[in-house]
């Protein structure tokens, strides 16, 4: 009997060691998968960085392509209610608009995303960064643009 006590401890010891030596196994091995896919997620995201450098890589500003504009050109903003004077240290009718307070969404900055899109209800802008795609006549990009004159805009 005392040989069948020692037998079932010393099993339940051998059993133990080999659960946890599996449990080790099984730890080792998520470890060395979670540590793979960062890996492939920083590539992928490296590619995507890249992709995105190499698309921008065309809109940068081209003092050639801006017309010089007079301060003291108006513009008004349609839908807000509001008429701004133009200054050229502003930079652009997006920021004109920023300062203000006329709600118009953002994203890119560089004319590549167009939420900046906005109607030209009269006059016409000039863009001071150059991009394969332009807006449709009537439309403008307030991010990368300045009025040539007296400007109306559905913003």
């Amino acid at each position: 009997m005392e040989w069948l006590i020692q037998a079932i401890g010393g099993g339940i010891v051998v059993l133990g060691l080999f659960r946890l030596t599996c449990l080790l196994l099984g730890l080792w091995r998520r470890i060395g998968y979670r540590k793979q896919q960062r890996r492939f997620a920083r590539e992928a995201f490296c590619r995507r960085v890249q992709a995105a450098k190499s698309r921008h890589l065309d809109c940068k500003p081209t003092k050639s392509a801006v017309t010089p504009v007079d301060s003291g050109v108006e513009v008004v903003f349609v839908r807000s209610g509001k008429t701004c004077t133009w200054d050229p240290s502003i930079g652009s009718l997006l920021e004109l608009a920023k300062r203000n307070n006329v709600h118009v969404p953002v994203g890119c900055r560089a004319g590549r995303c167009g939420r900046c899109l906005t109607a030209i209800k009269s006059g016409a802008v000039s863009y001071v960064t150059s991009f394969q795609n332009r807006p449709a006549p009537g439309w403008c990009v307030l991010c990368s643009s300045i009025p040539t004159g007296t400007l109306i805009l559905d913003a």
